[in-house]
């Protein structure tokens, strides 16, 4: 049997299938300061005459993230890049606190220019000072060379909650791209992390192992 739980702006819906037929589904109100009752409640239901052993895959489902981003209810996301010559980061700014580094990794992964610790510092101290504790982390040829990438991160660890570094989220070439994800990813992470956090709390109260 294949359990299927959907958190959603407005509800939580969720439904056990069975050969390929639905056993059971509900319905619940979504609950956004107790994402965990909601969940609770949901799972509770459809496993009310089924055991939780016979459950064999749990897919998770939720739009909370989105309507996070839709509703203006995301997080400060502090944003450092450096892109070198040939294209201008601030064509891509985003954000209340954008930072461009000065730094260059060329198309072949070669340093051609280093980032400049103290003007790393001040963009950090910047983020910190604005109690910034998420950030996005992009360097236009990272996918090739994630050392700038990776050097940043090293300043900003102790100060971030999240750090989402550009060379993690894909192997392709498209900066601007880049950009904007590891903003977004940072900004809806500790949404996200709640919704997470409840369906594992929630299947482990209800002795689910799927």
């Amino acid at each position: 049997m294949y359990l299927g739980i959907d958190v959603g702006g407005t509800h939580t819906d969720a439904v056990i299938m069975d050969a390929g037929k639905v056993r059971v589904s509900c319905k619940k109100t979504t609950n956004h300061n107790d994402l965990l009752e909601s969940v609770r409640a949901a799972l509770s239901e459809v496993l009310a005459d089924i055991p939780p052993s016979a459950v064999t895959r749990l897919n998770l489902s939720t739009t909370l993230s989105t309507n996070a981003i839709v509703q203006g209810r995301i997080e400060d996301v502090g944003v450092l890049v450096s892109a070198g010559p040939g294209m201008d980061p601030e064509d891509f700014r985003i954000g209340p606190s954008y930072h461009v580094l000065h730094g260059s990794i060329d198309h072949r992964g070669h340093e051609i220019l280093a980032l400049d610790a103290a003007e790393l510092d001040q963009a950090a101290n910047a983020c910190r000072d604005m109690g910034i504790q998420a950030y996005a982390v992009a360097t236009k040829f990272s996918t090739r060379n994630p050392a700038q990438e990776n050097q940043i991160l090293d300043r900003i660890q102790d100060q971030a909650a999240v750090a989402t570094l550009g060379h993690r989220l894909s192997g392709l070439l498209n900066f601007p791209r880049r950009v904007a994800t590891a903003y977004y990813n940072s900004a809806v992470w500790r949404i996200y992390n709640g919704f997470a956090d409840a369906v594992e709390d929630a299947a482990r109260e209800l002795g689910l192992t799927a």
